[in-house]
């Protein structure tokens, strides 16, 4: 039997989907065309981003790899976000996942992506170097917070947004760069990335029926995933309104781990509040990932000053050291106060655990310093 594996394009369209669409239907149905329209479009580029093992001509085995722009403050990561990570039932230990990941991998580092995400079962990803961290932070508000924390009700309505040509949606990606944590987005494609994992897209209307604001959220739930406004009131206003016109039912809002004016909003008010990993995380080159978060939680929070080698294993060694001159984070050759493996680095570094939860030292400025704020918006994942 013919077996290679090739990079798909357009004509390899319908095929893929499908193939992709029956194996994760094994357990619910899927249909990846209207789940994630951002990605799954009949064009050589959109396709080419995948991977796949062809057995006779006919694909066996899938691997897609997407490129992200996933933005801290200033800084910007080159990011792969891994999925679609798929194999024909009959084909199961014939070691193509292992193939396509490893392949996929290579690209990664050809490609100088510094870090990478995915979602799925974590020590299946384990062997490939990804392990769970970052954090994510999920509150929940009910009717009765809200009828006990605003005075009067708000003002503000909801529109769905259901065409790309809404002149409204580029006001709507222009608040969407107030997120402290977001990925890069045209205005021309916010739509697909909005109305992706069967979201929808609202933008929010004050007494004038002027748009203020957006929110998008799970039409089902109700549960939030982003929302920001023109200023910092019309930012906090969203919470109350959108609880309003869910009928007063209990949200959930979905949010990075960094100060905000929703971040504060939603800790004054909610009912109660979790937090947990963002993903499972790969990171290729740490002086600079380590570097931009490092200086913005110290520009976002203050940090104690102090100073630290760590050593990471297959990486080197790094200085990290905080003062009133602002941050450092730096390779050296000098010897480390800890050394850890890549994962231990990322549960240490990033959390959501403290630092002596993560198999790391304790007693260490790490304690103060982390868990850094590694995120992944829900509507950027794969």
């Amino acid at each position: 039997m013919a077996e290679q594996i090739v990079r798909l394009d357009a004509d390899d369209f319908e095929e893929a989907v499908d193939f992709i669409n029956f194996v994760f239907s094994a357990h619910e149905p899927h249909d990846f065309e209207r789940l994630l329209p951002k990605l799954y479009r009949e064009t050589d580029e959109a396709m080419a981003r995948h991977l796949a093992v062809k057995r006779d001509g006919s694909i066996r085995a899938v691997v897609g790899v997407y490129p992200i722009e996933l933005r801290t403050g200033e800084a910007v990561f080159r990011t792969a976000g891994v999925g679609a990570v798929s194999v024909h039932p009959r084909d199961r230990g014939r070691g193509y996942m292992r193939k396509l990941m490893d392949a996929s991998i290579e690209q990664m580092r050809e490609e100088s992506y510094e870090i990478s995400w995915l979602g799925g079962q974590r020590q299946r990803y384990g062997y490939f170097g990804y392990e769970i961290c970052g954090s994510v932070f999920e509150f929940t508000v009910s009717g009765a917070n809200v009828r006990h924390s605003y005075a009067s009700p708000s003002e503000l309505t909801f529109e769905k947004v259901v065409s790309a040509d809404d002149e409204r949606i580029s006001a709507i990606a222009g608040w969407h760069e107030h997120h402290p944590i977001r990925c890069s987005r045209s205005a021309d494609g916010f739509l697909a990335v909005a109305t992706s994992w069967y979201h929808d897209l609202f933008v929010a209307l004050d007494g004038d029926s002027r748009a203020v604001g957006y929110l998008i959220a799970d039409p089902r739930s109700g549960m939030v995933f982003e929302a920001a406004g023109e200023s910092e009131a019309t930012t906090r206003a969203l919470v109350p309104a959108w609880v309003r016109h869910r009928n007063n039912d209990s949200v959930r809002f979905e949010i990075p781990p960094v100060p905000s004016p929703l971040a504060d909003e939603l800790g004054r008010v909610a009912e109660g509040y979790r937090v947990r990993p963002s993903g499972n995380w790969r990171i290729f080159d740490w002086e600079p990932v380590l570097g931009a978060l490092l200086a913005w939680r110290h520009r976002a929070t203050g940090l104690s000053p102090g100073e630290i080698i760590v050593g990471i294993e297959g990486y080197g060694q790094l200085r990290l050291a905080v003062s009133a001159e602002g941050t450092v984070c730096e390779r050296t050759e000098a010897a480390a106060a800890v050394e850890m493996s890549a994962a231990v680095a990322m549960r240490t570094l990033f959390g959501p655990l403290p630092p002596w939860a993560s198999g790391a030292i304790t007693g260490s400025v790490l304690d103060g310093w982390c868990p850094l704020p590694l995120f992944m918006p829900r509507q950027d994942g794969v």
